[in-house]
């Protein structure tokens, strides 16, 4: 505001410094030259001053320069003119560039003090832009209403106050970054100087419209009040008070480095602040990619934060039936409340209970758990998350920051949980059976994940263990896993029942090696089926064999059927095998003996009745084979596993 209004007011400072002490002539029009004038802010060539003999007045510049904007032919009107060997009068002045600002200023020679003030009604703001620098958002729209009184001396500037209402404003810049529109509020500034020291207080009630500033995108009901002091180098904020809408009230104080462009010192606090609108508004548009990115904040908070030498020196939070959920239903935690008192400089301990949450679409108890915090550094000797019938046992997490990116580690154990259960809350085929497992040590280095020895679970009456996992960029938007996953005496009778295949009976392994999924689609691996090794019963439902025959295509499906399957229900087999290696999403297929070229067998029939089910493509697109699955599931009767 003080720039502006000296850009507004530049002209009538031009006169005060140049004028020198004259007397009227009795009668006539008197016509003056003034010297060119050089000041830090503009320079002025061309000066006339005219004085008609009715008491008016006019001042005309030839060439104005205002920092970066230049003017020419700007002529100022006063309506009424004094002038004498004390001072110098302008009242009623217009400005013929600015329709609709009075001015009215006052100059004394001997003192060099001086005063300027300028009514504004209704002034076009778009007729500023010829009057601010071209660095600034310049303004597009609306109109200004007020008024503005500056006072000084022969050192300059020692007074400013401004009351200023804008209706319908709007402005923007070249880089289309910043932009407003339909603005509508009130700015009040009173600023007064001591020697080289500003003490200034100021209210900004912003009523409605909208303002993009990137990233920001906010709408009116903002309102700020502040006061502080400015000595050239540091902008001092005393005391402020900023009202968010629909969030809550902040009270800050700060220290703004003018030469380093940077924040010194500040504490802020706010009570009771509605978290979902605080973090949607002011902190997510600054987090471009990652879960929180794409994250909601619930419940309320106390927040006191003090900030010193370019670091978080304290913090105390306190959390009021607060949450986080992913918009695409990953994970929530709910019902969080704790009392959070972290230093930089002492160790302390944060009890963080919960109410409870989901993970993948599987519900998770409540629970209580003590963080240890030291400085950026924070770790949870043991903590238990109840899931479903069982629960998470973590174990030994650490959680630490080197400069920009965070670190962290921990070990786990997962206890035996009803696949029933867990299959239907994760929106899954219903299973039966239990799943259980270890985690041995798992790491996030700031890039991705690693899985430090086996993964192991259980899972249809087998074994699972998952070697070698790594998740690259596993917060942002296309995360990348790889790995190996090995899977040993799956119980077929589990398997078929859970996905509606029809029933086998049996055993398999699984192998899938050098798998590579990008934004968690298959991009690659080495996958090989087969029967596993020992003695156990061996057979297959007609149904079976119909849905295996089936994804080799119709041709493969129609020869069955003809066949003299059609009389027998359930058939023997000695051996099953199939794979797929997986590249630039084609499938390469083999199957028990995995031959070259031509057809192979993924059933080799043994015992009585037998049959033996061949494949005809080796290769398939993975899309294809993948819609191949589907219908065969999708037309079969739903599943009910045993």
């Amino acid at each position: 505001m003080y720039k502006i209004a000296r850009y507004l007011l530049g002209p009538a400072f031009i006169l005060f410094g140049a004028m020198l002490p004259l007397a009227l002539p009795e009668a006539g029009e008197l016509s003056l030259r003034v010297v060119d004038t050089v000041a830090p802010d503009f320079t002025a060539r061309g000066i006339t001053l005219i004085l008609p003999e009715d008491g008016s007045a006019d001042l005309r510049i030839a060439e104005l320069n205002m920092q970066q904007r230049s003017l020419r032919n700007v002529s100022i009107r006063c309506a009424s003119f004094t002038l004498s060997t004390a001072s110098a009068g302008c009242h009623g002045g217009n400005l013929a560039q600015l329709p609709g600002m009075i001015l009215e200023f006052d100059y004394r020679f001997g003192t060099g003090s001086w005063q300027v003030s300028a009514q504004l009604h209704n002034v076009a703001a778009k007729q500023l832009a010829t009057l601010l620098p071209t660095a600034m958002p310049l303004p597009t729209q609306g109109e200004l209403s007020g008024t503005l009184r500056i006072n000084g001396d022969a050192s300059g500037v020692s007074a400013l106050d401004a009351d200023v209402q804008i209706a319908d404003a709007g402005f923007s810049d070249a880089s289309g970054l910043h932009a407003a529109e339909k603005l509508r509020g009130t700015i009040k500034l009173s600023a007064a100087r001591k020697v080289a020291l500003w003490t200034w207080q100021g209210n900004i009630a912003w009523q409605s419209g909208e303002l993009f500033w990137q990233p920001l995108y906010l709408r009116g009901g903002h309102q700020v009040s502040a006061s502080g002091s400015f000595d050239g180098a540091l902008l001092k904020v005393e005391q402020a008070k900023v009202d968010l809408p629909e969030a809550g009230h902040v009270q800050f104080a700060a220290l703004w480095d003018m030469k380093q462009s940077a924040l010194a010192e500040c504490t802020a606090h706010g009570s009771n602040l509605g978290l979902e609108k605080l973090f949607a508004d002011y902190a997510k548009p600054f987090l471009e990619k990652g879960a929180l990115a794409d994250s909601s904040l619930y419940g309320h908070a106390d927040v006191d934060w003090q900030y010193r030498d370019g670091a978080t020196q304290s913090l105390h939070l306190t959390l009021r039936d607060a949450g986080i959920a992913d918009m695409d239903r990953r994970f929530a935690l709910l019902g969080v409340n704790s009392e959070i008192d972290w230093q930089a400089d002492a160790a302390r301990t944060a009890n963080i209970a919960f109410a409870g949450g989901t993970l993948l679409g599987v519900p998770l108890g409540s629970g209580q758990w003590a963080v240890q915090m030291r400085g950026m550094e924070f770790s949870v000797a043991q903590g238990v998350l109840p899931v479903l019938d069982g629960q998470l046992e973590l174990r030994d997490f650490k959680l630490h920051r080197e400069e920009v990116a965070w670190y962290w580690q921990f070990a786990a154990s997962l206890s035996r949980i009803s696949m029933e259960q867990f299959s239907q809350a994760a929106g899954w085929p219903k299973m039966l059976g239990t799943l259980a497992g270890s985690i041995p040590k798992v790491s996030y280095d700031g890039h991705e994940i690693n899985v430090d020895g086996v993964l192991l679970f259980n899972v249809f009456d087998g074994t699972v263990a998952a070697t070698q996992l790594k998740l690259a960029d596993p917060f942002g938007r296309a995360p990348r896993l790889s790995g190996n996953l090995n899977m040993r005496e799956l119980d077929l009778d589990l398997l078929t029942r859970t996905f509606s295949f029809g029933n086998m009976q049996g055993r398999i392994d699984v192998d899938v090696n050098n798998l590579e999924l990008q934004d968690w689609q298959p991009a690659r691996f080495d996958a090989r089926l087969s029967s596993s090794a020992g003695k156990y019963p061996r057979k297959i439902s007609q149904k079976a064999v119909q849905n295996i025959s089936a994804l080799g295509g119709a041709g493969a499906a129609a020869a069955i059927q003809r066949s003299y399957m059609r009389f027998f229900e359930n058939f023997g087999y000695d051996r099953i095998g199939w794979s797929c290696a997986l590249r630039n999403s084609v499938c390469a297929m083999g199957g028990v003996d995995n031959g070259n070229g031509g057809a192979y067998a993924i059933v080799k029939g043994g015992g009585i009745p037998a049959i033996t089910v061949m494949g005809y493509n080796r290769t398939v697109s993975w899309s294809e084979l993948i819609t191949r699955l589907k219908r065969v599931t999708q037309n079969n009767v739903q599943a009910v596993v045993k």
